[in-house]
């Protein structure tokens, strides 16, 4: 019996979808469907109390705040400040505008966990300076669309919390291990621009400015004549960098050495960032109400969308399906890899597709319990499935990092998109080298 409920529960899932109900509501009326179906309105208070256990959850503030954190770095001018001090300093290589523009989205996404968000702001300022320094529209617009794939990656990361409140993971440990993984990610970007300027010049044509000046332009001439005076600029660069690198180490150190909770990190990521912006000068009553806005509307859809997962999840378990999908996988003799890579099939397709916290949602409850009966790490499977979402991202015809970029650029969908596809095999490679090295995963949340 328990057999043929799969099937039909996959159709109920994706005709909802298909219909364009919300995620989290398609999720949720599929578990009470066959809740109800299958075991009777008797347990429908059971959703009741899983509503009730989870909205007062202490791990549900973290994904909220971190949101709050990165609304407020987004309309406080961060992501320029950043561009700009590593483009000053990496301009005399060949191509180094591109790669202050990755290098930039690491550090922007390591404050503020958030892939879209990431783009957007580092995207916003550097699309236009690549382009009127002669770069080629779709390998800037794309290189931004890759470099800001790493927010759902490097800690702290909105999906990465969302995957360990439904799998019941440390979030903590979970967080740490993405660290590692988006380094080297950021450094596989950063060596294949090298590469590829090296052998196709005509990606950064002359590199040259050219045409009217924008602001940003002029802020850049600004620096430049600034440069002049190497004490001022060292000052300058200090007063601009310092406060985010205290602010990164304050997040990930608290994790890490176990002084802070998550929650409690959030909250110190929350403070610092209103502290920047405020010494700074960056905020006002208007974007700090905005940032507030901005945060329910996201924050409470991911809190609705856990709640119905685990609603799910409760039907699953309790119709003992995972565990006979994994009772299944096992005896059907097939290697563990090439169940994984069925999977990661399966999540590079959903990542184009959807939203990234809905992928994790709909997904883990199915193969979560296969894939550690199989003898892979929990934390591994949480940094793997977020590296299929970053790769889904930006995946043609449809990664949601492409549209970010087409919605704030002026570059047409065909050049970003044929931009992207060398970046989707990069991520590829990394994809493959975390499959045969886990310990780059692994080796930080073991030390804590």
């Amino acid at each position: 019996m328990v057999s043929l409920i799969i099937i039909p529960i996959i159709i109920v899932l994706l005709v909802t979808l298909v219909l364009g109900s919300p995620v989290f509501t398609g999720i949720g009326f599929t578990a009470a469907f066959f809740l109800i179906i299958c075991l009777g309105y008797n347990f429908i208070g059971q959703f009741g109390t899983i509503a009730f256990n989870q909205a007062v959850s202490s791990n549900q503030l973290v994904a909220p705040m971190f949101i709050l954190m990165a609304e407020l770095l987004s309309k406080g001018g961060l992501a320029e400040d950043i561009y700009y001090v590593l483009n000053k300093y990496l301009k005399k290589i060949k191509g180094g505008l591109a790669i202050s523009t990755t290098l930039a989205c690491t550090i922007f996404a390591a404050m503020c966990g958030s892939s879209p968000a990431t783009a957007a702001s580092i995207g916003k300022i550097s699309v236009t300076e690549m382009g009127k320094r002669g770069y080629q529209k779709g390998f800037a617009a794309a290189t931004v669309a890759a470099g800001g794939t790493l927010g759902v990656m490097i800690p702290p990361s909105v999906v990465l919390v969302g995957f360990g409140i439904l799998t019941e993971t440390s979030i903590a440990k979970l967080l740490v291990a993405g660290l590692l993984p988006g380094i080297m990610l950021a450094a596989l970007l950063s060596v294949s621009i090298i590469i590829r300027v090296h052998f196709n010049p005509g990606l950064v044509g002359e590199e040259k400015m050219g045409g009217r000046k924008s602001r940003i332009s002029q802020k850049m001439d600004h620096l430049r004549e600034i440069t002049e005076n190497e004490t001022t600029t060292a000052k300058q660069d200090i007063v601009k960098i310092v406060p985010i690198a205290v602010l990164i180490v304050l997040i990930f150190g608290t994790m890490y050495t176990g002084i802070a909770t998550p929650t409690e990190s959030a909250g110190v990521g929350v403070v610092g960032a209103f502290l920047i912006l405020l010494f700074r000068r960056k905020i006002n009553w208007k974007s700090f109400k905005d940032a507030c806005l901005g945060t329910s509307r996201v924050g409470v859809m991911i809190i609705f969308m856990m709640i119905s997962g685990f609603c799910l999840t409760y039907v699953i378990s309790y119709l003992g399906i995972a565990t006979q999908i994994s009772v299944a996988v096992a005896n059907c003799g097939l290697n563990r890899w090439i169940i994984m890579i069925a999977v990661y099939i399966v999540w590079l397709v959903l990542g184009c597709l959807m939203d990234t916290n809905a992928m994790i949602v709909l997904t883990i409850p199915f193969v979560f319990e296969t894939l550690v009966s199989l003898g892979f790490e929990p934390l591994w499977i949480g940094v793997v499935s977020t590296l299929c979402i970053e790769i889904g991202m930006i995946t043609p015809p449809v990664g949601l990092n492409l549209f970010v970029l087409k919605s704030s650029t002026d570059v047409s969908m065909g050049e970003i998109i044929k931009g992207a596809v060398p970046y989707v095999v990069i991520l590829l490679i990394g994809l493959a080298i975390l499959s045969v090295f886990p310990q780059i995963v692994l080796i930080l949340p073991s030390t804590m």
